[in-house]
């Protein structure tokens, strides 16, 4: 006679493997709540790289060149400015301190990868132009530049977060926000060719018309006259330069009439009280990071 234990020994192996497959069950789900990884960002459009970019001093950019002797300058402090339109968007990158400026084009944007080229400058001095420029772009967020090796130029990068100072309109009351004086004097240290820091009073007046000087304490002594008008009609923070360098009393080895670049008004120790200031003319560049 079959026992009723009997008849329920065939069901106790099922149970064995659905409490099996319960407990597997409840140790894969990760009681903690965490659910499924978050999908990754897809990019299906072509990014914009225009916009006003910084490090903030995190050492993100590189400089080298080889000369006598060779230079490797790490970037700590680029501030950065792409504007205009495809396929020659216009940047300008700088560091002061290292005394670096790239200047150059973007020409073609594909989801976030860019081509372009660049001219580079060292101690205000043209060091190699035409230089191959490629990167990503994440529209309003970063940038990652590479130049490629070029003659007496070994290579370079760039990496620059966006800042929501470009923002900003650019307006001739922005960058004459001293009205006790008429105008304001943004003043600071210039990085040019014939020396590493000068005092430079750059002042902007109703006609959009700036005037700033430069003046070394080398002997024999420089001085650099800088004359020059600024496009204010941009709805970024983006003022447009043409300046004319001239020379009065003294010597200045790097007039021309034709430099061109551009400057950008941000909040310093207050609102809009620093510059960032550059101009190039294809054999020198002269730039800074002027306050108010």
């Amino acid at each position: 006679m079959t026992t009723s234990f009997q008849n329920r020994l065939p069901s106790l192996p099922i149970i064995f493997v659905s409490l099996f497959i319960t407990v597997i069950g409840f140790g894969c789900g990760g009681g903690g709540g965490g659910g499924a990884p978050a999908a990754p960002v897809v990019i299906s459009t072509d990014q914009d790289a225009q916009g006003l970019y910084t490090t903030n001093g995190d050492g993100s950019g590189t400089f080298k060149s080889t000369g006598n002797p060779d230079v490797v300058e790490p970037l700590t402090d680029i501030k950065g400015m792409v504007y205009g339109d495809l396929p020659n968007q216009k940047f300008i990158f700088f560091d002061v301190t290292a005394n670096v400026l790239y200047q150059g084009e973007i020409t073609a944007i594909t989801l976030t990868d860019f081509v372009g080229t660049a001219t580079v400058y060292h101690d205000g001095v043209m060091v190699d132009n035409l230089v191959t420029v490629s990167g990503t772009v994440i529209s309003r967020s970063s940038i990652d530049m590479t130049l490629a090796a070029s003659g007496n130029f070994v290579g370079g990068s760039i990496k620059g977060s966006f800042s929501s100072e470009y923002d900003k309109a650019a307006s001739n009351d922005r960058i004459r926000s001293d009205t006790t004086s008429g105008f304001p004097e943004f003043i600071g240290p210039i990085a040019i060719s014939y020396e590493f820091a000068k005092t430079d009073n750059f002042k902007v007046q109703a006609s959009n018309a700036y005037f700033s000087q430069s003046i070394s304490n080398q002997t024999p002594i420089t001085q650099c006259v800088h004359n020059g008008t600024m496009d204010v009609s941009s709805n970024k923070n983006i003022f447009i330069l043409q300046e004319a360098i001239t020379v009065t009393l003294f010597t200045c080895p790097i007039v021309d009439s034709n430099y061109e670049g551009v400057a950008s008004v941000v909040d310093g120790a207050s609102i809009d009280t620093q510059m960032w200031y550059a101009v190039t003319n294809g054999s020198y560049s002269v730039f800074a990071v002027l306050d108010n």
